[in-house]
């Protein structure tokens, strides 16, 4: 049986990296990440995507960071709105479906429940336009292509909220083995949603590969749980005694305003039968088992 031909965009990023090993025994894959191909330019993305000839691209490349393009508006529509239009045109033009992630903050968090893919999204930052954008550049272009949301992702590659509290808890213990006062480590604790491992999001892409899914669907790990309270869990699965405190989101101002509630019901995967995702601790505790080395970062 021969496998499908895909390509991964972004294929050196958190998300890329772990697709490009996930999907390896399954597929015929390739990719490329910036230092090879500019999303931006839409003859660079044409000649790359017809010279491999996919039968599919899975676009992780992204500007995910929240603030920055809070800070940098053009580069993060450039990237995540104009980019993905690029890929989505080149698709089109070689017969490929695409898949495409997007994320919880395209919602304003003021519903107070987890959201479905059929409410009404309100981006109240940068990322989010721009990860709208590419949503409704996406559908424009290609009537079979996939939108995941994903949301608060973690995984053993770049930065991510899981490897940044153990870098702090491992500088607090051996503060105080040391016999020095650190304080404690404040995490917000009024905001909500789904912290999801890469390599969930990994499975559930070839769930939807494999049974030719199209269409808008949230993906995301079951539960929702405050910062404060993930952070706890991530020291208690990785067994690190961390003095860590909730504080408010006032108390720690960043340039991008973020939703008090975000969480994401799968609803639509739930309706096909094909949600797989886990809930969050069981997939934490499943990452930290199998990345112990990630403890001594």
């Amino acid at each position: 049986m021969v496998s499908k031909r895909i390509l991964v965009t972004g294929n050196k990023g958190q998300l890329g990296t772990d697709l490009m090993t996930g999907l390896a025994g399954a597929y015929e894959l390739s990719g490329f990440d910036i230092d090879e191909v500019d999303i931006c330019d839409s003859r660079q993305v044409l000649d790359y995507i017809k010279a491999g000839n996919p039968e599919i691209v899975i676009h992780a490349a992204a500007f995910t960071d929240v603030d920055r393009c809070e800070t940098d508006r053009e580069t993060a529509m450039a990237v995540n709105a104009v980019g993905t239009e690029n890929i989505a045109e080149a698709c089109r033009e070689i017969g490929a479906g695409m898949i495409y992630y997007s994320t919880d903050y395209v919602f304003d968090g003021s519903k107070g429940a987890a959201y479905i893919e059929t409410d009404t999204p309100n981006p109240m930052t940068v990322y989010g336009i721009s990860k709208l954008e590419g949503e409704r550049l996406v559908a424009d272009w290609l009537k079979d292509s996939v939108i995941l949301r994903i949301a608060w992702v973690y995984g053993l590659h770049g930065r991510n909220f899981v490897k940044t509290m153990i870098k702090l808890g491992q500088e607090q213990i051996a503060a105080r083995r040391s016999g020095l006062h650190m304080p404690s480590l404040k995490v917000v604790n009024d905001q909500i949603g789904n912290p999801t491992w890469t390599y969930e999001i990994v499975r559930q892409t070839q769930v939807a590969i494999e049974n030719n899914l199209s269409g808008l669907f949230h993906s995301t790990s079951e539960g929702e749980v405050s910062w404060y309270h993930f952070a706890r869990a991530v020291f208690e699965e990785a067994e690190m005694d961390v003095d860590v405190v909730p504080c408010t989101t006032e108390e720690y101002p960043r340039p991008a305003p973020r939703p008090r509630f975000s969480a994401l019901e799968n609803k639509n995967l739930k309706d096909a039968g094909l949600n797989k995702m886990v809930d969050y601790r069981v997939a934490l505790k499943e990452f930290v088992k199998q990345n112990g080395a990630m403890r001594k970062i």
